[in-house]
């Protein structure tokens, strides 16, 4: 926990990469999917095959994102393109990854937005800010949260006490304690009823209402009402569920795929999702078949061909498809 970033905050990070390809490109994928890897307290990056790519000595380094990553030096948080050059130089304290062209980095007590070449394009007045996702950002000021265009304008009131990212045209937002959703314009389209409830992914949004999970469309229509005791959104046509105390998988009939008999699950990401089992993390397939042992502290989904796992209380590496490690921590 000493060194800057520790493997739980390395975690966060990586879940919120956006450097994910559509496979349409001629491009080299091993030279477009760069890993940070950490040696002798300096953080660099290799490809997917394991091969250094870009020597380790920054003092933090997280995934690329718009074709920029956030690296530490002397101290403060900066960008690199894809050929090690510094295109925005180490000066904040506080910076996040590009999304949609811009990040928000915090100076002072305040968050605004900087383009990839570091020049503010929205000025630092906002208390806290999000990424940008369908061209508006969530931003609170005053203690209130609400929305910017791309030229810093509110163009939605900050009347939420929460504001979650767009998603086919819809936010989560919280309102008096409750969620709902709200259009582009800043109308609520799906009042605020829900106890509990997570943003839209692959045309369904997961709540809990009248004290049960289940799934609505974008007019609040109840979709699939699966009768388990827990329930996450969908990716890749499966979301976990929980009955009885374990968790599995249901498609999007609402019919269990994979029977709940693992002690946690996460997301399916590259046709796998992680699975514990008696205290060890793996990966199964869509089938339910074991494809990866469990044999790890932590494993995150795979993104770009590999995944991150933490192999005990010092040690972390990136595996491949087949469980082969292309990278290990050296302590």
């Amino acid at each position: 926990m000493k060194k800057f970033i520790c493997f739980q905050i390395l975690i966060v990070f990586l879940l919120l990469s956006c450097a994910q390809q559509n496979g349409k490109t001629m491009i080299d994928q091993d030279s477009v999917n760069l890993f940070p890897v950490e040696n002798d307290g300096k953080w660099g990056y290799i490809d997917r095959r394991g091969r250094k790519i870009i020597s380790p000595k920054y003092e933090g380094a997280l995934r690329f994102s718009d074709g920029r990553a956030l690296v530490k030096s002397d101290g403060k948080w900066g960008y690199i393109s894809r050929r090690e050059v510094f295109a925005v130089k180490p000066e904040f304290i506080e910076a996040h990854e590009f999304s949609e062209g811009l990040a928000h980095v915090k100076i002072g007590d305040n968050y605004g937005y900087i383009s990839k070449s570091g020049d503010f394009v929205i000025e630092p007045r906002f208390d806290a800010a999000s990424y940008f996702s369908e061209d508006l950002a969530g931003v609170k000021i005053n203690g209130w949260w609400g929305y910017i265009d791309k030229n810093g304008y509110m163009v939605i009131p900050p009347n939420f006490g929460e504001a979650y990212s767009f998603s086919a045209g819809l936010a989560l937002v919280v309102i008096d304690g409750k969620g709902g959703y709200i259009d582009r314009s800043g109308s609520i389209t799906i009042g605020p009823i829900y106890d509990w409830a997570e943003g839209f992914s692959e045309g369904l949004a997961c709540v809990k209402w009248d004290g049960k999970y289940v799934y609505i469309d974008q007019t609040g229509k109840v979709i699939i009402d699966p009768s388990v005791d827990e329930a996450k959104h969908f990716s890749e046509e499966f979301a976990a569920i929980t009955k009885g105390g374990k968790q599995g998988f249901i498609d999007k009939s609402g019919k269990i795929v994979i029977e709940p008999v693992y002690q946690k699950a996460g997301d399916f990401s590259e046709g796998l999702a992680s699975v514990l089992v008696d205290g060890k993390w793996g990966y199964i397939d869509k089938t339910g078949q074991i494809e990866i042992e469990p044999q790890f502290k932590t494993a995150i989904k795979f993104d770009g061909g590999l995944a991150l796992v933490e192999i005990d209380d010092k040690n972390w590496g990136y595996i491949d498809r087949k469980g082969i490690f292309v990278w290990k921590s050296k302590k």
